[in-house]
């Protein structure tokens, strides 16, 4: 095919950069959605005493024979596992969403940087605005424990990115 003027289409990096481009924006709404769900869930009514009431008749529905204070252990597990998965996914969001932004032409760890910098900035945000409200508490551990997610994320998938440069050697066709 031909442009206007007569010059060849080129089909592939022309449409390979806009398919690029509208990925990263769905990425970006990607990282936008998990964002708001975990301020929602930073919120007053996702607090120790208001999911407790949930948490604790259910705990005891499955282990019937446990003590109220092993229930309790077993709620500040469940919450903070919850936090280490939101933030995994973030973390995961982000990382995809920075790489096909700079359409893969940063190195991987600026990329791996700035995907933790966001889900760390977002963490920071969401104790910040706890420590505001009367039934949260901000906390710099959960921060730890929010970032550690990402990490661990983060960590997955530059070893994903990794793995698939190494196992296609330069030159091989796909078939």
């Amino acid at each position: 095919m031909l442009r206007r003027g007569g010059e060849p289409l080129d089909r592939s990096g022309a449409a390979a950069g806009v398919r690029t481009r509208g990925r990263a924006w769905v990425a970006w709404l990607a990282v936008a959605a998990c964002t708001f769900l975990i301020l929602g869930l930073g919120g007053a009514e996702f607090g120790a005493a208001q999911t407790s009431r949930y948490m604790l008749p259910a705990l005891r529905w499955i282990f019937p024979d446990l003590s109220i204070r092993t229930y309790l252990v077993l709620i500040m597990w469940i919450r903070k596992i919850a936090h280490v998965t939101e933030y995994a996914l973030l973390g995961f969001l982000a990382f995809r969403a920075v790489w096909l932004s700079l359409q893969q032409q940063s190195a991987l760890a600026r990329v791996a940087f700035l995907a933790l910098g966001l889900a760390a900035a977002v963490a920071m945000t969401d104790e910040i605005r706890q420590s505001f409200l009367e039934s949260r508490t901000g906390s710099p551990w959960d921060v730890a424990i929010d970032v550690s997610g990402a990490l661990l994320a983060i960590g997955v998938a530059l070893w994903w990115q990794r793995r698939g440069r190494v196992a296609a050697p330069v030159g091989a066709s796909a078939a």
